[in-house]
């Protein structure tokens, strides 16, 4: 009998051991997450521990380094296994070979049902989904005003097109002194202005595939906003800063009377000012011609040089899931990109909170997430000439056509597909 207990302890210890063994280790990079969605983040990842035993989840997140870590670990061969990106950065890790299929690893059918069309698109290449959608944002998204700054401007609604919000723009500053809202002009790593002529309808490329964002309607575009900074109607750090930050750092101060984007300015605004933010009125943002909101969202996507591609997209589909998106939502004004947030009771809502409000009125509009134009294979260098070529007209450096047509040129001369 002590021989046979022995026997059975052994082959248990062995057995564990074996389990042990057989787990699988997956590494996941998340970007600037960390530690404001610790919780979230580790919660989610035991949950999915748990329902998945033979998988343990190491997680980094990662900040400035993201994207030159990522690089660096393909090409030392220890990739991890699950990394967040955001649009420009999977098209351009794809086109570079880096990634794995997300419609290679999880059949069509499942993205389908799971994600809206166009979150799929924005990660598509040459007719594959690189990436599971995750979390998005819209950058027209809903208006916040000051209701008092209204009233002294004598303005008895908000703006609902790009035109009035230009004309409310003068409006605003000549009667109260204040900025009427914070134009995103040339925001960091990005080329924002092209957003504007998306908004408009004007073209970003041409048929053929080259940059055609030098029209006279394109340039007229631009004087407009030219004549606005050179009028002292948009602050002087709108061509330094991010203009989402500018704005709600300077709308708590009753300086800016309205902000554009999404429900995430209200929290701050409610630590920083929160009679201010008592009072704020939450609506519609105002759109230009092509009646379209413009946005973006970040993804998960499994590395060409995971070692564990299949247990990588288990976990990629699991944080990517409705239910999970839209606790993330619970947690941070986010707009997911799953098709079931369209009708969740969670974002139908008749309270006056306002962050209540502005959450309800983007979270369920994840179907317009659209960056409005594809970002070419060397974005960041293209991006800062163009960036440069707008601040050169902003300052008066050149005229807005002979800014955008430069920038056609070097675009052209130097884009890779």
């Amino acid at each position: 009998m002590k021989r046979t207990l022995t026997a059975l302890t052994l082959a248990l210890g062995l057995s564990a051991a074996a389990s042990a063994q057989a787990q699988t280790t997956v590494t996941f990079w998340t970007w600037y997450l960390s530690p404001k969605f610790d919780d979230y983040i580790k919660t989610t990842i035991a949950a999915f521990e748990k329902a998945n035993p033979d998988i343990k989840v190491n997680w980094a997140d990662k900040q400035d380094s993201m994207v030159q870590d990522f690089i660096s670990s393909v090409n030392l061969g220890n990739a991890p296994d699950v990394v967040n990106l955001n649009i420009d950065e999977t098209q351009k890790a794809a086109q570079n070979g880096f990634l794995r299929a997300a419609s290679d690893l999880t059949s069509a059918a499942t993205l389908k049902a799971t994600f809206y069309p166009q979150s799929l698109a924005n990660f598509t290449s040459g007719g594959k989904v690189y990436a599971y959608p995750w979390y998005g944002w819209l950058n027209e998204g809903v208006l916040l005003y000051n209701p008092d700054l209204f009233k002294k401007a004598g303005l008895t609604r908000a703006p609902r097109t790009t035109s009035e919000l230009i004309a409310d723009a003068k409006i605003v500053k000549d009667k109260t002194g204040a900025y009427a809202w914070v134009p995103a002009l040339k925001d960091p790593n990005t080329a924002s202005f092209l957003g504007y002529f998306y908004a408009e309808g004007l073209p970003i490329y041409a048929a053929d595939g080259k940059a055609a964002f030098n029209t006279p309607a394109h340039a007229a575009l631009l004087s407009q906003f030219v004549d606005l900074y050179k009028g002292g109607y948009v602050p002087e750090d709108a061509v330094r800063r991010e203009a989402f930050q500018l704005a709600t750092e300077l709308y708590g101060q009753n300086r800016v009377a309205m902000i554009i984007g999404g429900p995430q300015a209200l929290t701050r605004i409610k630590d920083t000012n929160p009679n201010l933010y008592a009072s704020t009125v939450v609506t519609s943002a105002p759109l230009g011609k092509a009646n379209v909101q413009t946005g973006g969202s970040m993804a998960l996507v499994v590395p060409t040089a995971s070692k564990n591609p299949a247990a990588a997209a288990k976990l990629a589909a699991y944080f990517t899931n409705n239910a999970n998106q839209l606790a993330f939502a619970k947690v941070v004004s986010v707009v997911p990109t799953t098709l079931g947030a369209q009708t969740s009771t969670q974002f139908k809502t008749s309270s006056t909170d306002p962050v209540a409000k502005a959450t309800a009125l983007v979270g369920a509009s994840g179907r317009y997430i659209n960056p409005g134009y594809k970002a070419p294979g060397n974005s960041d260098d293209l991006y800062k000439n163009f960036n440069d070529n707008i601040e050169a007209a902003l300052l008066g450096k050149k005229t807005a056509q002979q800014a955008l047509t430069d920038a056609v040129t070097y675009w052209n001369a130097n884009m890779k597909k």
